[in-house]
């Protein structure tokens, strides 16, 4: 057994340098819970058998609380790299991912499968395949779906936007689509989409269904009220609130009066400076309701190693410092 005891020792020490989500943990236990027990009579294994499994056996008991370690490779979406900002590679690596597996075919005969999933408090991101043998290309474009909103309870998530790149010989296609948060009490999502595949030009409504575990949606980092108003050239902007998720930064704000100047302020001179540095800036949307205006801006996610966050109107160089603690 001293072979046996000195590899036991080797794993040991090299499952201690592992690190993996906190949430690795519960994901594994949920599997545990749900297998099927298997039954094997121990006295009816040979000598080398009994070694192998005590080996085994022995194995689990040194590494106690380390075996969610052994989950974290489990969860990766392959294949997307291509289309994946740096962060989102970068989340995808830690596992954020939740598999779906589920799958619609079109009427072409294209087979779209629904990877899976990333979710946040501020956005949800459907990772998807479209694969033909036939070919995907529609009168020189490679998009022959469009999606609509995303329904569960109390859900309906509007679609916001992705991004898609088809391979070489243009059979396959791998994209996401981002949507609205869906309810974090809603366990069963329905994708709706607009099959437009095809020779006729009508469009086709399908819907797909998966699970999902909002216990697996990733945490939020800073949800502030802020309620702080900022001036240019004597008109207010008033900012609302602040949403840093893993996967973007949102500010939420309102605007009394349409103004010209104004919203080119908002479009063009509205920065968050995280750390000392500008966090680049993706959408921004202005939409009119009974009261005024309401605004929403879009950027990258903050920093890890957070110090320091400022909303920063270039205009006139106002700020609003926005507590991290």
């Amino acid at each position: 057994m001293n072979k046996i005891e000195n590899l036991l020792k080797e794993e040991n020490s090299r499952l201690s340098r592992l690190t993996a989500p906190e949430n690795m943990e519960a994901r594994l236990r949920r599997a545990l819970h749900s297998a099927a027990p298997k039954r094997t009579t121990f006295r009816k294994l040979t000598n080398g058998r009994k070694i192998a499994v005590a080996a085994i056996l022995a194995l689990m008991l040194i590494i106690g609380d380390q075996y969610h370690a052994l989950a974290y490779y489990g969860k990766i979406l392959l294949g997307f790299d291509g289309i994946l900002n740096d962060n989102l590679k970068k989340l995808n690596q830690q596992e954020w991912g939740q598999p779906v597996g589920e799958q619609a075919k079109l009427a072409d005969g294209t087979l779209l499968t629904v990877d899976g999933i990333m979710s946040d408090e501020n956005q949800f991101i459907v990772y998807y395949t479209l694969s033909n043998p036939k070919g995907l290309v529609i009168k020189d474009t490679p998009t022959i779906i469009t999606f609509g909103e995303i329904k569960g309870y109390q859900t309906f998530a509007k679609s916001q936007g992705g991004s898609l790149l088809p391979n070489k010989d243009q059979t396959e296609i791998k994209g996401f689509s981002t949507f609205e948060p869906v309810n974090p009490l809603a366990k069963k999502l329905t994708l709706s989409y607009w099959d437009i595949s095809g020779d006729s030009s009508e469009r086709r409504e399908g819907h797909l269904a998966f699970r999902y575990h909002p216990d697996e949606a990733m945490p939020t980092r800073i949800k502030q009220s802020i309620h702080q108003t900022l001036t240019v050239d004597g008109s207010p902007i008033t900012f609302g609130s602040i949403t840093a998720t893993p996967t973007m930064t949102l500010i939420e704000g309102t605007v009394q009066e349409q103004n010209k100047k104004l919203f080119d302020q908002i479009h063009h001179g509205v920065e968050i400076v995280a750390n000392g540095e500008p966090i680049k800036s993706h959408d921004i949307r202005i939409n009119k309701t009974e009261n005024g205006y309401t605004f929403s801006l879009r950027y990258d996610p903050l920093p890890e190693n957070l110090t320091s966050v400022q909303i920063v109107l270039t205009e006139n160089g106002g700020k609003v410092d926005i507590p991290i603690n």
